[in-house]
Protein backbone atom coordinates (compact mmCIF):
# COMPACT_ATOMS: atom_id res chain seq x y z
CA UNK A 1 0.00 0.00 0.00
CA UNK A 2 2.78 2.36 0.84
CA UNK A 3 4.21 1.62 -2.40
CA UNK A 4 1.42 2.46 -4.61
CA UNK A 5 0.50 6.03 -2.92
CA UNK A 6 4.01 6.51 -3.28
CA UNK A 7 3.57 6.11 -6.67
CA UNK A 8 0.45 7.95 -6.91
CA UNK A 9 2.30 10.73 -5.50
CA UNK A 10 4.75 10.51 -7.73
CA UNK A 11 2.30 11.43 -10.79
CA UNK A 12 1.86 14.68 -9.43
CA UNK A 13 3.73 17.99 -10.41
CA UNK A 14 4.32 21.02 -10.16
CA UNK A 15 3.11 23.61 -12.99
CA UNK A 16 4.52 26.30 -14.77
CA UNK A 17 2.70 29.44 -13.49
CA UNK A 18 0.40 30.96 -15.77
CA UNK A 19 -1.47 34.13 -14.94
CA UNK A 20 -4.25 35.53 -17.74
CA UNK A 21 -6.99 38.04 -17.07
CA UNK A 22 -9.79 35.78 -18.66
CA UNK A 23 -13.10 36.92 -19.53
CA UNK A 24 -15.85 35.78 -17.05
CA UNK A 25 -18.09 34.20 -19.78
CA UNK A 26 -15.22 31.68 -20.48
CA UNK A 27 -15.31 30.47 -16.68
CA UNK A 28 -17.67 28.21 -15.51
CA UNK A 29 -18.02 27.29 -11.76
CA UNK A 30 -17.58 23.77 -10.60
CA UNK A 31 -21.07 22.43 -9.68
CA UNK A 32 -19.50 19.71 -7.32
CA UNK A 33 -17.60 22.25 -5.32
CA UNK A 34 -17.94 21.64 -1.07
CA UNK A 35 -18.87 25.53 -0.60
CA UNK A 36 -22.18 26.15 -1.97
CA UNK A 37 -22.49 29.93 -2.74
CA UNK A 38 -26.28 30.41 -2.39
CA UNK A 39 -25.42 29.21 1.30
CA UNK A 40 -23.16 32.43 1.33
CA UNK A 41 -25.17 35.32 -0.61
CA UNK A 42 -26.78 38.24 1.67
CA UNK A 43 -24.54 36.62 4.47
CA UNK A 44 -22.26 39.08 6.16
CA UNK A 45 -19.26 37.15 4.25
CA UNK A 46 -20.13 37.75 1.06
CA UNK A 47 -21.33 41.48 1.96
CA UNK A 48 -17.87 41.96 3.58
CA UNK A 49 -16.07 40.33 0.52
CA UNK A 50 -18.26 42.39 -2.35
CA UNK A 51 -17.38 45.71 -0.25
CA UNK A 52 -13.35 44.36 -0.22
CA UNK A 53 -13.30 43.77 -4.18
CA UNK A 54 -15.75 46.77 -4.96
CA UNK A 55 -12.93 48.87 -3.69
CA UNK A 56 -9.52 46.30 -4.68
CA UNK A 57 -10.58 44.29 -7.92
CA UNK A 58 -9.77 40.92 -6.85
CA UNK A 59 -6.13 40.76 -4.68
CA UNK A 60 -5.84 37.17 -5.21
CA UNK A 61 -6.32 35.58 -8.67
CA UNK A 62 -8.98 32.77 -8.85
CA UNK A 63 -7.67 29.44 -9.82
CA UNK A 64 -8.90 27.00 -12.53
CA UNK A 65 -8.03 24.28 -14.70
CA UNK A 66 -8.62 23.85 -18.69
CA UNK A 67 -11.04 22.22 -20.00
CA UNK A 68 -11.01 23.27 -23.42
CA UNK A 69 -8.99 26.15 -24.88
CA UNK A 70 -11.80 28.30 -24.64
CA UNK A 71 -13.31 27.23 -21.15
CA UNK A 72 -12.28 26.78 -17.48
CA UNK A 73 -13.65 25.31 -14.67
CA UNK A 74 -13.03 27.10 -10.70
CA UNK A 75 -10.61 24.74 -8.73
CA UNK A 76 -10.77 27.69 -6.20
CA UNK A 77 -12.19 31.29 -5.73
CA UNK A 78 -16.37 30.66 -6.30
CA UNK A 79 -17.05 33.38 -4.16
CA UNK A 80 -14.65 35.98 -5.37
CA UNK A 81 -15.91 34.38 -9.09
CA UNK A 82 -19.40 34.98 -7.72
CA UNK A 83 -18.80 38.96 -6.33
CA UNK A 84 -17.04 39.75 -9.49
CA UNK A 85 -20.47 38.81 -11.62
CA UNK A 86 -22.30 40.96 -9.38
CA UNK A 87 -20.34 43.89 -9.66
CA UNK A 88 -20.50 42.73 -13.44
CA UNK A 89 -16.62 42.48 -14.03
CA UNK A 90 -15.94 41.77 -18.12
CA UNK A 91 -12.71 39.88 -16.60
CA UNK A 92 -10.94 38.26 -13.66
CA UNK A 93 -7.63 37.60 -12.88
CA UNK A 94 -6.87 33.81 -13.01
CA UNK A 95 -4.09 31.30 -12.21
CA UNK A 96 -4.24 28.64 -15.19
CA UNK A 97 -3.72 24.88 -14.91
CA UNK A 98 -3.63 22.82 -17.38
CA UNK A 99 -6.79 20.10 -17.92
CA UNK A 100 -6.64 17.46 -15.54
CA UNK A 101 -8.40 13.62 -13.94
CA UNK A 102 -10.98 14.52 -11.77
CA UNK A 103 -8.85 12.70 -9.31
CA UNK A 104 -5.71 15.58 -9.24
CA UNK A 105 -8.70 18.04 -9.91
CA UNK A 106 -9.92 17.54 -5.98
CA UNK A 107 -6.96 16.46 -4.45
CA UNK A 108 -5.30 19.70 -5.93
CA UNK A 109 -8.51 21.60 -4.65
CA UNK A 110 -8.26 19.94 -1.38
CA UNK A 111 -4.58 20.77 -0.46
CA UNK A 112 -5.14 24.38 -1.64
CA UNK A 113 -8.53 24.57 0.87
CA UNK A 114 -6.37 22.56 3.56
CA UNK A 115 -3.34 24.48 3.65
CA UNK A 116 -5.17 27.81 4.50
CA UNK A 117 -5.42 29.22 8.15
CA UNK A 118 -7.62 32.07 9.24
CA UNK A 119 -5.55 35.02 11.10
CA UNK A 120 -5.38 34.68 15.04
CA UNK A 121 -7.00 37.44 16.75
CA UNK A 122 -3.99 38.62 17.86
CA UNK A 123 -2.54 38.65 14.35
CA UNK A 124 -5.47 40.95 13.52
CA UNK A 125 -5.17 43.22 16.61
CA UNK A 126 -1.55 43.78 15.34
CA UNK A 127 -2.11 44.65 11.86
CA UNK A 128 -4.77 46.84 12.71
CA UNK A 129 -2.42 48.60 15.26
CA UNK A 130 0.25 49.38 12.03
CA UNK A 131 -2.98 50.53 9.72
CA UNK A 132 -3.85 53.20 12.50
CA UNK A 133 0.17 54.21 13.67
CA UNK A 134 0.16 54.77 9.43
CA UNK A 135 -2.92 56.61 9.37
CA UNK A 136 -3.01 58.69 12.44
CA UNK A 137 -4.94 61.16 11.08
CA UNK A 138 -7.65 59.39 9.99
CA UNK A 139 -10.60 59.11 12.25
CA UNK A 140 -11.76 55.28 14.13
CA UNK A 141 -14.88 55.60 11.84
CA UNK A 142 -12.62 56.22 8.62
CA UNK A 143 -10.49 52.89 10.03
CA UNK A 144 -13.07 50.78 10.43
CA UNK A 145 -14.71 51.34 7.72
CA UNK A 146 -10.96 51.06 5.74
CA UNK A 147 -11.04 47.24 6.88
CA UNK A 148 -14.55 46.87 6.90
CA UNK A 149 -15.67 46.35 10.65
CA UNK A 150 -17.68 48.22 13.47
CA UNK A 151 -15.74 50.85 15.35
CA UNK A 152 -16.95 48.82 18.79
CA UNK A 153 -14.68 45.69 17.31
CA UNK A 154 -11.41 48.56 16.56
CA UNK A 155 -11.60 49.03 20.24
CA UNK A 156 -11.99 45.76 21.20
CA UNK A 157 -9.06 44.63 19.16
CA UNK A 158 -7.09 47.35 20.34
CA UNK A 159 -7.97 46.17 23.54
CA UNK A 160 -7.08 42.75 23.11
CA UNK A 161 -3.28 43.61 21.91
CA UNK A 162 -2.75 45.20 25.12
CA UNK A 163 -4.03 42.15 27.19
CA UNK A 164 -1.68 40.76 29.21
CA UNK A 165 0.45 37.55 27.65
CA UNK A 166 -0.98 34.94 29.87
CA UNK A 167 -4.49 36.01 29.11
CA UNK A 168 -3.83 35.40 25.23
CA UNK A 169 -2.18 32.02 25.96
CA UNK A 170 -5.46 30.78 28.17
CA UNK A 171 -7.50 32.44 24.96
CA UNK A 172 -5.11 29.99 22.66
CA UNK A 173 -5.49 26.61 25.29
CA UNK A 174 -9.32 27.09 25.73
CA UNK A 175 -9.46 27.77 21.77
CA UNK A 176 -11.92 30.42 22.05
CA UNK A 177 -13.03 31.85 18.78
CA UNK A 178 -12.95 35.33 17.94
CA UNK A 179 -16.16 36.76 19.54
CA UNK A 180 -15.50 34.97 22.42
CA UNK A 181 -11.77 36.53 22.40
CA UNK A 182 -13.69 40.17 22.09
CA UNK A 183 -16.35 38.98 24.62
CA UNK A 184 -13.55 38.12 27.21
CA UNK A 185 -11.72 41.41 26.66
CA UNK A 186 -15.08 43.04 27.31
CA UNK A 187 -15.64 41.56 30.28
CA UNK A 188 -12.16 41.53 31.66
CA UNK A 189 -12.19 45.44 31.89
CA UNK A 190 -14.85 45.05 34.06
CA UNK A 191 -13.69 42.66 36.30
CA UNK A 192 -13.13 43.27 40.27
CA UNK A 193 -12.53 41.28 43.13
CA UNK A 194 -15.40 39.36 44.60
CA UNK A 195 -14.70 38.40 48.41
CA UNK A 196 -12.03 35.92 48.54
CA UNK A 197 -11.74 35.64 44.88
CA UNK A 198 -9.13 37.37 43.09
CA UNK A 199 -9.24 39.30 39.64
CA UNK A 200 -6.89 36.14 38.35
CA UNK A 201 -8.91 33.82 40.41
CA UNK A 202 -12.15 35.13 38.53
CA UNK A 203 -10.25 34.49 34.93
CA UNK A 204 -9.34 30.84 35.74
CA UNK A 205 -13.19 30.24 37.00
CA UNK A 206 -14.39 31.87 33.02
CA UNK A 207 -12.35 29.67 31.53
CA UNK A 208 -13.23 26.91 32.82
CA UNK A 209 -17.27 27.72 32.21
CA UNK A 210 -16.16 28.76 28.65
CA UNK A 211 -14.59 24.91 28.38
CA UNK A 212 -17.70 23.63 29.61
CA UNK A 213 -20.27 25.91 27.82
CA UNK A 214 -21.51 27.62 30.33
CA UNK A 215 -19.89 30.53 29.22
CA UNK A 216 -20.23 30.54 25.66
CA UNK A 217 -22.64 32.73 23.57
CA UNK A 218 -22.45 36.68 22.21
CA UNK A 219 -24.73 37.16 24.67
CA UNK A 220 -23.49 35.43 27.79
CA UNK A 221 -20.17 38.02 27.70
CA UNK A 222 -22.58 40.62 27.57
CA UNK A 223 -24.79 39.80 30.08
CA UNK A 224 -21.86 39.15 32.49
CA UNK A 225 -20.27 42.48 31.68
CA UNK A 226 -23.44 44.09 32.77
CA UNK A 227 -23.44 42.25 35.87
CA UNK A 228 -20.29 43.71 36.78
CA UNK A 229 -20.58 46.91 35.99
CA UNK A 230 -22.92 46.79 39.15
CA UNK A 231 -20.84 43.98 41.25
CA UNK A 232 -21.11 46.13 44.24
CA UNK A 233 -24.64 45.43 44.58
CA UNK A 234 -24.90 41.63 43.56
CA UNK A 235 -21.66 40.74 45.35
CA UNK A 236 -23.25 37.86 46.58
CA UNK A 237 -24.68 36.39 43.57
CA UNK A 238 -21.55 36.67 41.95
CA UNK A 239 -19.75 34.54 44.70
CA UNK A 240 -22.75 31.72 44.16
CA UNK A 241 -21.53 31.61 39.94
CA UNK A 242 -17.93 32.07 40.97
CA UNK A 243 -18.32 28.99 43.70
CA UNK A 244 -20.69 26.78 41.60
CA UNK A 245 -18.58 25.59 38.67
CA UNK A 246 -22.07 24.50 36.88
CA UNK A 247 -23.82 27.99 37.42
CA UNK A 248 -24.59 29.36 34.21
CA UNK A 249 -24.20 33.00 33.12
CA UNK A 250 -27.97 32.94 32.43
CA UNK A 251 -28.77 31.59 36.15
CA UNK A 252 -26.54 34.59 37.27
CA UNK A 253 -28.30 37.12 35.23
CA UNK A 254 -31.61 35.56 36.10
CA UNK A 255 -31.07 35.89 39.38
CA UNK A 256 -29.65 39.24 39.39
CA UNK A 257 -32.41 40.47 37.76
CA UNK A 258 -34.85 38.97 40.17
CA UNK A 259 -33.04 41.01 42.68
CA UNK A 260 -33.09 44.71 40.79
CA UNK A 261 -35.85 45.98 42.63
CA UNK A 262 -34.75 45.17 46.08
CA UNK A 263 -31.15 46.08 45.54
CA UNK A 264 -32.35 49.81 44.14
CA UNK A 265 -34.90 50.06 47.40
CA UNK A 266 -31.22 49.47 49.53
CA UNK A 267 -28.84 51.76 47.18
CA UNK A 268 -32.22 54.59 48.00
CA UNK A 269 -31.90 53.52 52.12
CA UNK A 270 -27.89 53.34 52.01
CA UNK A 271 -28.47 57.12 50.13
CA UNK A 272 -30.99 58.67 52.41
CA UNK A 273 -29.02 57.06 55.33
CA UNK A 274 -26.28 59.01 54.30
CA UNK A 275 -28.13 62.33 54.29
CA UNK A 276 -29.33 61.62 57.40
CA UNK A 277 -26.15 61.13 59.01
CA UNK A 278 -24.64 64.58 58.04
CA UNK A 279 -27.97 66.26 58.59
CA UNK A 280 -28.36 66.92 54.85
CA UNK A 281 -32.19 68.15 53.89
CA UNK A 282 -34.09 66.81 51.00
CA UNK A 283 -34.60 68.98 47.58
CA UNK A 284 -37.93 69.80 47.36
CA UNK A 285 -37.79 67.71 44.25
CA UNK A 286 -36.89 64.67 46.34
CA UNK A 287 -39.30 65.27 49.03
CA UNK A 288 -42.00 65.00 46.18
CA UNK A 289 -40.45 61.94 44.67
CA UNK A 290 -39.93 60.06 48.42
CA UNK A 291 -43.55 61.18 49.38
CA UNK A 292 -44.99 59.51 46.41
CA UNK A 293 -42.87 56.36 46.65
CA UNK A 294 -44.21 56.20 50.18
CA UNK A 295 -47.93 56.11 48.95
CA UNK A 296 -47.23 53.92 46.74
CA UNK A 297 -45.00 51.04 49.09
CA UNK A 298 -48.37 51.48 51.34
CA UNK A 299 -50.69 49.75 48.97
CA UNK A 300 -47.77 46.89 48.47
CA UNK A 301 -47.50 46.53 52.26
CA UNK A 302 -51.69 46.63 53.42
Amino acid sequence: MSEDSNNLIDTFKSYPLTFLELPVDVVETDPNQPRKIFELRGGGDHSHLLKSIKRYGIEEPIKVSELTPERYIIMDGHRRFACAKELEFKTVPCRIYPKMNDGEFEARRYEMQNNRRSWRPIEKANAINRIKTEYQKASPKEIADLIGITQKNLYHFEDLRNTRMDYLELMSQYNLKEYQRIGFIRVLKNLRRIKQFQIDDIVKILFEKISDNLLYRQRDFSLLSGVFMTASLHEDYIEQFLSEPKMSVQHLSELTRLSGISTQIQSLIKELSGKKNVDMKLTEKEQTAFTELYKLMETFMY
